[in-house]
């Protein structure tokens, strides 16, 4: 059971929260808010806060949604966090994944059938969120010469750190995995 109360969109009075649920619902295109940010609403600006930091990494930006979504899979199944893994290959799904894809991402990531610039994404943002000082120059230069520039590996940072973040608030408070 969460260390916080879970909070439904019927049960908040604070209008700023609502309005924040309602963005949530609509721009992640589930037509639910996730117990992540349900387990904030007890301290609206730390909702809004995470609530900016998650979409403008995941939802905005060069790198397309399911390879940031990929990503966080695979750091959150590095950090043996089962909320982020699970909520983000129902996620995945929903976006039309197919289930090869999200079956070989979890259990045999070198056979997983992804094009070599989605799999050097995910494994510099994995070291990234698992070894940043182990990331060397020529873990640079390789993206950049699949195609990648700053912006795009800045991204791929960005999404690292957010979910490593995730991982440790969702298992800090053992966050129930949603009822999707």
């Amino acid at each position: 059971m969460a260390k916080f109360p879970i909070i439904e969109y019927e049960q908040l009075s604070d209008s700023k929260v609502k309005a924040i649920y309602e963005e949530i619902m609509v721009e992640l295109g589930f037509g639910i808010v996730p117990n992540l940010f349900k387990s904030m609403a007890i301290n609206p600006e730390v909702l809004e806060g995470n609530w900016k930091k998650f979409r403008s990494t995941v939802l905005k930006g060069d790198i397309p949604r399911t390879l940031k979504e990929m990503l966080g899979i695979a750091v959150s199944q590095a950090n043996s966090s089962p909320y982020a893994l699970n909520v983000h290959l129902h996620g995945l799904s929903s976006l039309g994944m197919s289930e090869e894809v999200l079956t070989t991402l979890v259990s045999d990531f070198a056979a997983c059938p992804l094009p070599e610039r989605d799999k050097a994404v995910i494994n510099f943002g994995l070291k990234a969120a698992m070894e940043p000082h182990a990331l060397t120059s020529k873990d640079y230069q390789y993206l950049q010469n699949l195609g990648l520039d700053d912006s795009e590996i800045f991204e791929i940072i960005a999404t690292a750190d957010l979910f490593t973040s995730i991982n440790r608030y969702t298992d800090s408070i053992s966050l129930e995995i949603d009822t999707l």
